[in-house]
C-alpha cells in the first residue's frame, strides 16, 4: 500500500480518488482503512473516498457483497429485457434493486460503518480532516435502462427498475402523492384520473425521479450522523463503458476483438454533461470516470487525449470533471498531462466559465424525453442543460429560458415559481396539457388573464404574454409530442422563436458540422472558445461572428509553446489575419482541440449588441402594424407587451 502511494508521489499525483469496496469494508476485520488512510496523512496526499456503490470499482462485482448480488429477488429488472447486467471486468454481475429491504437494510448499515469509523478518526487525528473527503454518488439509477432503446437513442425509453420491490413501492406511492388536496379537487374523484393505466408510464417516471432523491438524502444523513465534521461532496458519477447504451457494443468489441466505438464514447459525453442532478445539499457535480477495465484502454493515445479533454471542458466547466485510472493517466505523455492541469487549473480558478442560459424541465432526468429536447440540444448545444427539480433554476443567475417538458406534473406551487422566476426579467415556456391540477390549471389562467398576449401559429400554436419584466410562452401540446415524435421543422420553428424571444444565441457558429464548440466566459475579458473535431480527418472550416472580433491564441492559459491541447497547429498559422474580422478559417487536425481567446465580445456586450438589435426590429415590426388600418389596435398590444 505504501510503495504504491509513493509511486505516485515520484509522478507529481498528490491527490486521487479511490472506491471502498462494500465487501471488503463490511468484513474488514484487519482495519485496512484505517491504515490506508493513515499512509495517505503520512505522505501528506489528499484522498477523496467514493462511498456510494457505483459501477467500474475493480473488485468483483464492483465491490458489491456476494450475497446481495447473487440472490435472485434482490435483482434489478427491465421492463422488457430481464435483468440489468454490468459486463465490466472482473465479472459480469446484476445490479441489484434499490428498492430491495435486503439490499437498503445492509447499504445503511454499510454507510453507518463508515461513518463510525471516520468519526472516530477524526477524533483521535483531526489533522485528517485536511487530507480525507469523502463522496456520495447517485450510485445505480440511471443505469436501468434498456439495452435495446438506449442503443438507438441514449437514455432511450423509460429509465427504471421493474422488479417485484420496486412495483410495489411505485403502487403504494402513488396512491400517497394522489391523495394530497392537491390532486383531489374538486371532488375526490379527481384523483383517480391520475391513477388511469394511460398515465403509468408519466408516473413512473415522476416516481423514479422521487426514489433517487429520497436515496441522495438519506445517503447523505447516514454518513453525517457521527463524522459531522468531515466534508461531504455529492457528485453524479458517469462510467461510460458500463452504460447500457454501449452494451451491444462492448458485446460486440469483445468476441471481434475490435476497437471501442469512438464516436459512442464521445457522444457520451455530451448526453452525461447536458444533464445536471439535484442532489440532496446542492448541484451534484458530473464527473466521467474513464476505466482501464473497458474499451478506453484500446483506443490509439490521441483519442484518449480528445475524450479526456472533451470531458474537462463539459463536465470541469459547471464544476465537475473526470476521474481516470492511474495506468490511464501515466501512460499518456508528459507534455499532454501538463496540458490537462493546466485546463483543469483554469476550470477550478474560474478564469474561463461555461454560462448556462436555456434549461429544460422534464419529470426525470434519466429517460427519453422527446424531440422538443432534442431539437433545442440541437440548436442550443452546451448553454442548454436538462434537470428535474426547479430548485435548479433558482440557483442559475445566468439562464435567460426555461422550457417546461410536455410530460412535466404541474402543480399549483410549480406554477407560482415559474411565474415568479419569470418575471424577474426571463422566459418560461410552459405546455397547456392534461398533466395540470386543477389549483395549477387555475393558477395558470389567472395569470394569463391578467396579461395581454399575442396569438401566434406557426404550425404550432402558442400565446406569447408579458408578465413582470419577462415573458410567458404558453404552447398548446400536439399528440405527436407525448412520448412520440413531433413534426421536425415545426418544431425546429418553434425552438428558434422561443430562443430568440429569450435573446439566447450562440457567440459564434462553425461551417462545418463535424466541428463542435464549447464557449467559455473569461475572467478578465472576452470569451474564450475551444473548437473540437472529434473525426479521424482533418477538417478545414470557417468561424463566424455577427459582429468583428479579434482572435487569438489561448496559450496564456496552458503553456507558452503549446496553441492547441491535442495534436493541433499553432493558431497563428490557422488564423493569419490580425484585424478584427467576422470570419476565420480554421484548419483543425483528427481528435483536435483548438482555443480561441474572443476580444471584443463578451457575453454582456453580446447580449447589449442583441437587445439593440431586438429594439430596432421591434420599432420597424410597430411601425409596419401602425400603418396597417386593418389591423386595430394590434400595434399598441405589441407595444405594450415587448415594452
Amino acid at each position: 500500500m505504501g510503495s504504491r502511494l509513493d509511486e505516485l508521489l515520484k509522478q507529481g499525483v498528490i491527490q486521487f480518488a479511490a472506491f471502498i469496496p462494500w465487501q471488503v469494508a463490511e468484513s474488514d476485520i484487519s482495519h485496512s482503512l484505517n491504515r490506508f488512510l493513515q499512509a495517505v496523512i503520512d505522505r501528506r496526499m489528499k484522498v477523496y473516498l467514493i462511498l456510494s456503490p457505483e459501477v467500474g470499482v475493480h473488485y468483483p462485482n464492483s465491490g458489491l457483497p456476494k450475497d446481495v448480488v447473487s440472490r435472485k429477488e434482490n435483482s434489478a429488472q427491465h421492463s422488457q429485457f430481464g435483468k440489468v447486467v454490468v459486463n465490466l471486468p472482473p465479472n459480469a454481475f446484476n445490479l441489484p434493486s434499490l428498492f430491495a429491504p435486503d439490499f437498503n437494510k445492509r447499504y445503511y448499515s454499510f454507510l453507518n460503518r463508515l461513518d463510525g469509523i471516520l468519526s472516530d478518526l477524526s477524533k483521535t487525528q483531526p489533522q485528517m480532516l485536511s487530507s480525507v473527503k469523502t463522496v456520495l454518488t447517485g450510485s445505480f439509477w440511471k443505469y436501468y435502462r434498456s439495452p435495446f432503446l438506449s442503443a438507438h437513442s441514449p437514455f432511450g425509453g423509460t429509465c427504471g427498475d421493474y422488479s417485484s420491490h420496486a412495483a410495489l413501492a411505485f403502487r403504494q406511492k402513488t396512491e400517497s402523492f394522489f391523495s394530497q388536496k392537491e390532486f383531489m379537487d374538486p371532488t375526490p374523484v379527481a384523483a383517480n384520473r391520475w391513477k388511469t393505466r394511460s398515465l403509468e408510464e408519466l408516473n413512473r417516471r415522476w416516481f423514479y425521479q422521487q426514489s433517487e432523491d429520497v436515496f441522495r438524502n438519506r445517503s447523505y444523513q447516514s454518513i453525517q450522523k457521527k463524522s459531522s465534521a468531515l466534508d461531504v461532496f455529492e457528485f453524479e458519477l458517469f462510467t461510460p463503458e458500463a452504460d447500457t447504451s454501449l452494451t451491444y457494443c462492448n458485446f460486440l468489441q469483445m468476441i471481434s476483438g475490435g476497437h471501442a466505438d469512438f464516436a459512442k464514447l464521445s457522444s457520451h459525453i455530451e448526453e452525461c454533461a447536458s444533464r445536471v442532478a439535484m442532489a440532496s445539499q446542492s448541484v451534484a457535480s458530473s464527473f466521467i470516470h474513464w476505466t482501464s477495465m473497458g474499451g478506453f484502454r484500446m483506443l490509439a493515445e490521441a483519442e484518449k487525449q480528445f475524450l479526456i479533454l472533451k470531458s474537462l471542458l463539459l463536465l470541469g466547466g459547471q464544476g465537475g470533471g473526470l476521474l481516470i485510472d492511474e495506468s490511464e493517466w501515466l501512460s499518456l505523455s508528459k507534455n499532454f498531462r501538463n496540458r490537462a492541469e493546466a485546463l483543469a487549473r483554469s476550470l477550478i480558478q474560474n478564469e474561463l466559465q461555461m454560462r448556462t442560459q436555456v434549461h429544460y424541465l422534464v419529470p426525470h432526468l434519466w429517460s427519453h424525453s422527446g424531440i422538443l429536447w432534442e431539437e433545442l440540444q440541437k440548436k442550443a448545444g452546451p448553454q442548454a442543460k436538462m434537470i428535474s427539480t426547479l430548485d435548479l433554476v433558482v440557483r442559475e443567475k445566468f439562464s435567460q429560458l426555461l422550457i417546461v417538458d410536455p410530460c412535466f406534473i404541474m402543480t399549483r406551487e410549480a406554477v407560482q415559481k415559474l411565474t415568479a422566476w419569470a418575471k424577474a426579467g426571463r422566459v418560461v415556456v410552459v405546455p397547456r396539457s392534461q398533466f395540470y391540477s386543477e389549483s395549477a390549471r387555475l393558477e395558470l389562467e389567472q395569470v394569463m388573464a391578467q396579461t395581454k398576449k399575442i396569438e401566434v401559429d406557426l404550425g404550432f400554436p402558442f400565446q406569447l404574454h408579458a408578465i413582470g419584466d419577462g415573458k410567458l410562452v404558453v404552447y398548446d401540446v400536439l399528440d405527436q409530442l407525448i412520448l412520440k415524435d413531433g413534426p421536425l421543422l415545426v418544431l425546429q420553428n418553434f425552438i428558434n422563436t422561443v430562443l430568440s424571444i429569450a435573446e439566447v444565441e450562440n457567440s459564434c457558429r462553425l461551417g462545418d458540422s463535424r466541428l463542435c464548440q464549447v464557449t467559455f466566459e473569461q475572467k478578465n475579458h472576452g470569451i474564450a472558445v475551444f473548437v473540437l473535431n472529434g473525426s479521424r480527418r482533418q477538417v478545414s472550416a470557417d468561424l463566424l461572428f455577427k459582429h468583428n472580433v479579434r482572435i487569438s491564441d489561448l496559450g496564456s492559459v496552458f503553456s507558452s509553446q503549446s496553441a492547441s491541447l491535442a495534436q493541433s497547429p499553432p493558431v497563428e498559422d490557422a488564423h493569419p489575419p490580425v484585424e478584427p474580422a467576422n470570419r476565420f478559417s480554421l484548419d483543425v487536425p483528427p481528435f483536435g482541440v483548438l482555443p480561441l481567446s474572443i476580444e471584443g465580445l463578451s457575453f454582456q456586450e453580446l447580449r447589449e449588441k442583441q437587445a439593440a438589435a431586438r429594439i430596432s426590429e421591434e420599432t420597424r415590426v410597430s411601425a409596419q402594424l401602425a400603418a396597417a388600418s386593418e389591423l386595430p389596435g394590434l400595434d399598441e398590444g405589441f407595444e405594450e407587451l415587448w415594452s
